[in-house]
């Protein structure tokens, strides 16, 4: 083979390797384009999605506004009691204030449920059965005065008779307190 041959093979050879250099390029660059055509049409379906989900928490949060309000003026008044102990002592200081005849009083914590289920956040009531004999006025007011001092508490059970003297009434009277559920250092 002479020169020119040799050199024209080497041409021939280039120009080849050019066009499937080229053609190669030219197929990764197609498979870029669809590539990237395709992660556009996914980035606007997620944009939209995501306007949606922007659009809906929106939402919930104008609906659940005023539920927030009403459950953060709740906070302080279960944030208040944490101890059975706060509880009792609580009510009867209460009662020391009033000056009124207690008969007898006793505490205890119960198991907190609601419809037959456990209460997380709120899991033990303090229930102090109260038993009074007092002026109707006295005791009406007293009971009225602790409905707002512990907003949390709910009368369980409350009984009305006649009492030992004329214009007194006989008052059994059983209180639940939840008590707010103890923060673990590992859960601050």
């Amino acid at each position: 083979m002479n020169p020119k041959q040799i050199g024209i093979l080497l041409v021939l050879a280039g120009i080849f390797l050019a066009v499937q250099l080229g053609m190669s390029f030219q197929g990764k660059a197609r498979s870029l384009e669809t590539q990237t055509k395709a992660a556009l049409e996914q980035q606007t379906s997620v944009e939209t999605q995501l306007q949606a989900e922007k659009d809906t928490l929106a939402d919930l949060q104008r609906q659940s506004d005023e539920l927030l309000k009403f459950v953060s003026k709740w906070v302080p008044f279960f944030a208040v009691i944490e101890e059975q102990q706060a509880a009792e002592t609580g009510i009867s200081m209460k009662v020391r204030e009033a000056g009124m005849l207690n008969l007898s009083q006793r505490y205890q914590q119960v198991p907190h449920t609601i419809n037959n289920k456990p209460n997380e956040s709120l899991p033990v009531l303090v229930r102090a059965s109260l038993l009074f004999d007092d002026n109707y006025s006295t005791l009406l007011n007293w009971f009225g005065k602790m409905e707002k001092i512990k907003p949390t508490m709910r009368a369980g059970r409350l009984a009305l008779s006649k009492g030992s003297r004329g214009d007194d009434l006989r008052m059994e009277l059983v209180l639940e307190i939840p008590l707010l559920k103890k923060k673990t250092p590992a859960a601050q």
